[in-house]
Order: C-alpha cells, then structure tokens, then sequence
C-alpha cells in the first residue's frame, strides 16, 4: 500500500520530482568536484604557499650573499639620510609647532632629554608633548607626526578629555640625531 502511494504521487507530481532529482544532481556533482579536485588543488597550494613562507623567513629566496650584503648597505644608507643632523634640532622642534598650527591645535610644552649613543654615533631626544585640541584634529596631529622627515619613535600617548570638547594629549616620543654636520 505505501508504494503504490508513493507511485500516485510521483505521477501527480512529476515536476516536482524532476527539481529534487535535479537538485540532487547538483548537490553530488558539486561534492565529487570539491572532493576529487579543489580540495587535492588546495591542499597543494596551501602546502606550497608555507614552503614559500618558510624560505623567506630564512631569508633564502634565491639571494646570494653579495644582493643580501648590498641591500643592507643601501638600507642604512636610507636611514642615514632620513636622520637629521644635530644642527636641525630646532627646526625639527619647530616642524612639530607648524604641524600643530596647520591642524589648528596649541602645543602647551615641549621638553627634551639627549641621550648620546656612541657606538651608533647618534643623539637620542626623549621628547615629552602636550598638546591640546579637539579629538579629530589630535587624531590628524598624530598621523602627520608619522609621515615627519625626522625618524622617531612614538612611546606613548594618553589623553585626557575635559567636559568642554577640548581634549588634553600628553606624547612620549624618541627621535634621533647625527653627531655629525651635514
């Protein structure tokens, strides 16, 4: 009796039987094509990429010692000229003063510490600003600092928000110098 149930309604309902016949089709098709292909496909190039990865830590992608030595040397030659000399220390404090004028903010203070790093033969400034200003335009100060000529090291911000949309921005920062004129 169930079958002849089943029958009746296949007959009555051929269209329907033909999407779920279809749709299982598809759904095996699809499970053959990511089982017997993109997954093997996969699992090679995942294998390959880490390979890859793992070199280029090591630092082994086909460099020889010569293009290893020579890019290290352009490297520092890089950094060399982006480190003011001692000489600029004034214009590199007012680079921060016009930063803060174009951003339209007030620069409370700024102090300074030096610390001489002979072997490196550079001068270090432990610099300590406040800054005052709304949030979106301490937001904008900061990320100009980033793109300052000087190299420099952010070490920390802290700001302190009054009731008045005015915002308190206290940076730690380390920026360094040559010892010598350029």
């Amino acid at each position: 009796m169930n079958f002849t149930i089943l029958k009746q309604i296949m007959v009555m309902r051929k269209m329907t039987l033909y999407a779920v016949v279809f749709l299982c089709a598809v759904a095996i098709s699809s499970q053959l094509f990511m089982s017997l292909y993109q997954n093997p496909k996969m699992e090679k190039l995942q294998a390959e990429w880490m390979r890859l990865r793992e070199l280029e830590g090591r630092g082994a992608i086909l460099r020889d010692r010569v293009s290893l030595y020579g890019n290290g040397i352009s490297d520092l030659a890089r950094f060399r000229a982006r480190v003011y000399p001692k000489s600029q220390f004034a214009r590199y404090i007012g680079e921060f003063y016009d930063l803060g004028a174009k951003n339209g903010l007030e620069i409370d203070t700024i102090t300074y510490k030096p610390t001489l790093n002979k072997d490196e033969k550079l001068l270090s400034y432990a610099l300590t600003m406040s800054v005052s200003g709304k949030y979106g335009q301490l937001k904008k100060y900061i990320y100009d600092l980033g793109s300052n000529g000087n190299i420099q090291v952010i070490n920390s911000i802290s700001m302190l928000a009054n009731n008045s949309e005015i915002v308190q921005l206290q940076l730690q920062m380390t920026s360094y110098f040559t010892m010598e004129v350029r």
